[in-house]
Order: C-alpha cells, then structure tokens, then sequence
C-alpha cells in the first residue's frame, strides 16, 4: 500500500473530502501525508505587482483551510506536512509527487460544466493523464 500520499488541497469542500479519505488511509497504512496548495498566478497580469498581489490576497483564504486541515488531521493522529507552491495545480502536483517519490495522489473532483471541461479541461483530468504513480479522485 502506499507510503507517501500527495493531496491537492485548497480548502474547497472537494478537497476536504479528499483529505479526509487521505488521512484515513496515512492512519490505516501508516503512511506520510503531504498535502499541497497551488496558487495560480493570473494568466494575463501585466506586472510582477499584480501577480504578487494576487498571490498574497489568495494566501488569505488559504490560513483557514490550513487550520482546518491541521485540526482535522490532529483528531485523527496523523502527521501532516502543508505546503504552498505557485504554478498551474496539475503540473505542480505531478512533478512533487515524481520528484519526491509519493506513490498516491489524492485529489478532490469539482464539478465543472461541459463548457468549462472542454475549454479548461479539469486538474483532476490532467494529474490523471501524467502522473506517475496511482491517483485517487474523490467525489
């Protein structure tokens, strides 16, 4: 069974759903559990001020998210390492969890339109198609 599980995680209640599939398995298996955030810088910021200013406003929401998954993962006594990475969440995703060697990828799946999935295509769709290793999508 896996002993190094990745999850994306942005607070969204997918994500919670998926961490906490996540940390029941790192308690059964006792494994370890990273979970990752990606902030997305704006497509077509023109400066550098607007790109970190995104990226500060977007770490607002992230501090309760993270606290969430702190509590959660304190009541079910497992370890969990929370990190912030900026970048598109699928290639960011892939290349951690090639580059750190996890063996599971745990993603939530949101619901997007057939309009959105075929123009934007989903992270879950795309960590599918260039993972290495396994990845669970949570529903």
């Amino acid at each position: 069974m896996s002993r190094r599980i990745l999850v994306g995680y942005d607070g969204s209640d997918p994500a919670r759903k998926a961490l906490q599939v996540a940390l029941d398995l790192t308690r059964r298996y006792n494994a370890e559990l990273m979970t990752v955030a990606v902030l997305q810088p704006p497509e077509f910021a023109e400066m550098e001020a607007e790109v970190n200013t995104a990226l500060v406003e977007a770490r607002g929401p992230l501090a309760g998210a993270f606290r969430w998954a702190r509590e959660q993962a304190r009541r079910a006594d497992v370890h969990l390492t929370l990190r912030i990475h900026v970048g598109h969440p699928a290639e960011v995703l892939v290349r951690i969890a090639q580059e750190e060697g996890f063996d599971l990828i745990v993603l939530g799946r949101r619901e997007l339109t057939p309009v959105q999935r075929w123009m934007l295509g989903s992270v879950s769709e795309h960590v599918l198609w260039y993972a290495h290793c396994p990845v669970m999508v949570v529903h």
